[in-house]
Parts: C-alpha cells; sequence; structure tokens
C-alpha cells in the first residue's frame, strides 16, 4: 500500500508526524502522508498486537517471580486433578494419599460432613471439621470464623493472629483436604511407636524388648 513516500516500508513516524525515508522519492527526508489504507491496516495490526501481547503475558510466566510461577503451576496442577466429590471419588483419594485406616477414617468424614453434604463442606472445602493448623506442614489457604461467617485467605503468620477465635481450616478443593489429614497422621500418629508400645505392653515378658528391637532396625 503507497504513500506519498512511494512505499510504506520507507517511512518512519516521528512523534505527530512521519518522515519519508525513501531515497528515490522526491518526499525523502520530509513530512509524509499514510494513505487511508494503510491507516487501517496498521490499526488492525496494532489492536491484534495488542491482542496477542495480553494473552501472553497472562500466560507467560517469564514475568513473574520464581514464587508466584511455581504457586500458579500448582494451582493449575490441583485443578486439573480435581474431581467432584463423591463416595468413591473420596475412597480413591484416600488410597492414593496412604491415609492410615482409610475405612476408618472415611466413616469419620461422612459422620463430619453429613455424608459430604454440610455447609462447612460447601463453604471450606472441609470435610472433617479440621481446625487450621498454625505450625505444622498443611494445604489450608485459609481461616473460617463461623461466628463472623467469614473467610480469611492468608499464610500461617499472618492467620495467627485469630488462633484464639473458633475457627476452621479453609482449603482451595476438598483433596487438599484429605492430603492435609495425612499431613496430620504423619505428624501426630507414630504408627511405628503405637507398634511397639503395643508389644512392650502386650507381647513382650523381657521389659528391654522394644529397646532391643529399635536397636537391631536401625
Amino acid at each position: 500500500m503507497k504513500t506519498s513516500c512511494c512505499y510504506t516500508k520507507s517511512y518512519r513516524k516521528e512523534l505527530d508526524s512521519v518522515l519519508c525515508l525513501n531515497e528515490t522519492c522526491e518526499n525523502y527526508l520530509r513530512e509524509t502522508q499514510i494513505s487511508g489504507p494503510s491507516r487501517f491496516w496498521n490499526n488492525v495490526f496494532v489492536f491484534h498486537f495488542f491482542v496477542f501481547f495480553f494473552i501472553l503475558c497472562s500466560t507467560d510466566f517469564s514475568f513473574t517471580t520464581g514464587t508466584t510461577v511455581q504457586s500458579i503451576q500448582l494451582n493449575r496442577i490441583r485443578k486439573s486433578q480435581e474431581k467432584p466429590l463423591s463416595k468413591e471419588s473420596l475412597r480413591q483419594e484416600l488410597d492414593v494419599q496412604h491415609v492410615i485406616c482409610p475405612e476408618q477414617v472415611y466413616a469419620q468424614i461422612l459422620i463430619e460432613s453429613g455424608h459430604l453434604n454440610s455447609y462447612l463442606v460447601n463453604r471450606t472445602n472441609n470435610l472433617l471439621g479440621m481446625r487450621y493448623p498454625f505450625k505444622r506442614q498443611t494445604t489450608a489457604v485459609g481461616i473460617f470464623l463461623p461466628d463472623e461467617n467469614i473467610v480469611i485467605k492468608g499464610t500461617q503468620e499472618e492467620l495467627k493472629k485469630y488462633r484464639s477465635k473458633n475457627h476452621y481450616a479453609v482449603y482451595a478443593n476438598w483433596q487438599d483436604c484429605v492430603r492435609d489429614y495425612k499431613y496430620w497422621q504423619d505428624e501426630c500418629f507414630r504408627l511405628t511407636e503405637r507398634y511397639l508400645t503395643f508389644l512392650g505392653n502386650y507381647y513382650a515378658e523381657d521389659a528391654h524388648y522394644v529397646a532391643k528391637i529399635k536397636s537391631l532396625s536401625k
């Protein structure tokens, strides 16, 4: 498409004017005008470039910090793994997370969650009435204050000021609640120690039996 500078590739914009750079034109190094069609296509190009740039920025993690990239990627992974909550999917998740005593925990969840239909489940994805853990590892993303009926999201450090209030943990999805319950089991339920205590109390007559097992199993 032509301009008074002959060809659109041979001009340069200078603030509010257009400078001709085509040496074969009589307007060389002079102010020139872009013809109507050229302006039109240029505007179309700018519009599509803007749309492309917007989409690119919204998906390209190179514009974010490492922590943000990790958070975005983790959220995408979690969303891709999310399944509708049902008794069948719950049983599967308990097995996937290697929850201790899965059948008993399954029954516990049904009781705590009103067979998966309680208000707490719908509001917070909390299947077990779990409190927010302020020290141990957790998948919880926030805290629910039932007396005020509000959800507050934040880090463990940010949410410490609410620990004296009646509260529940909030999860991004129900699967994260199952993961968090497994974290709680790992933190509080020492299966090996329970077994050794059982042996010491009910099985062995030797008072040093448990100590001997610990020594040989290291």
